[in-house]
């Protein structure tokens, strides 16, 4: 299972970083638009929080060339090992086979039916991107659209991988998950809610008030 990071917000990178076991960042135009800072040096800093770990930046082209220059010049300035984020329509399955033939790390995105991950896949993609919250937003169930993905990697033994984005709750992560996406990209806050909740902070406080009846203010470490 891998968990990524949907941001482009240093401090919460940098904080989540610490805390969670992240597989490494996304972005997109809007997270980097969001921001507000020069497009190279805000994703050299995400670079450099977070090491050799996944930066995956999407390609704004119109054309194929356009796409395959993009690629480049990230490549030169964030490393070869960068995901190359590609929308997945006939042009960016073009992009995403001349990619690889180069040698570049491929998540094909905006996909919203099982064909269009089955093509991407066909043509080498690494990671195939579906838009959970976005699927049901057109009254269709995400959790079937990544399952029948799932099915069809399976079936056809593809190495691609899935990893659902577009959540607007925790539910949506876990029927991603429980529906075959080995990995996952949300907001950070999304992440904090899955681990926060009245019912934790109560049982926390029974704990320590149970604690400090029986041995006051110190610690295990202590005694």
């Amino acid at each position: 299972m891998e968990i990524l990071l949907d941001t482009a917000h240093l401090e919460d990178i940098r904080r989540y970083h610490k805390i969670y076991h992240i597989t490494g960042v996304t972005s997109n135009p809007t997270i980097l638009a969001r921001e507000k800072g020069d497009f190279f040096p805000l994703l050299e800093a995400i670079r450099e929080l977070i090491g050799h770990k996944q930066l995956h930046v999407q390609l704004t082209g119109n054309t194929s060339e356009d796409m395959l220059k993009e690629a480049e010049a990230i490549s030169r300035k964030l490393g070869k090992e960068t995901y190359m984020k590609v929308p997945t329509n006939e042009v960016g399955i073009e992009t995403m086979k001349r990619l690889k033939e180069q040698g570049y790390k491929i998540t094909a995105t905006a996909i919203y039916m099982p064909q269009q991950a089955m093509i991407a896949a066909s043509v080498g993609a690494d990671y195939v991107a579906p838009y959970f919250n976005r699927i049901s937003n057109m009254n269709v169930e995400g959790k079937n659209v990544v399952s029948e993905i799932a099915h069809l990697f399976k079936l056809h033994h593809c190495s691609t991988k899935i990893l659902a984005a577009s959540f607007k709750n925790t539910q949506q992560i876990m029927d991603a998950l429980m529906a075959g996406a080995e990995a996952v990209t949300a907001t950070p806050e999304l992440y904090s809610q899955m681990v926060e909740n009245p019912m934790i902070d109560a049982a926390i406080t029974g704990f320590t008030a149970d604690w400090e009846k029986t041995y006051g203010g110190k610690r295990i470490f202590e005694l």
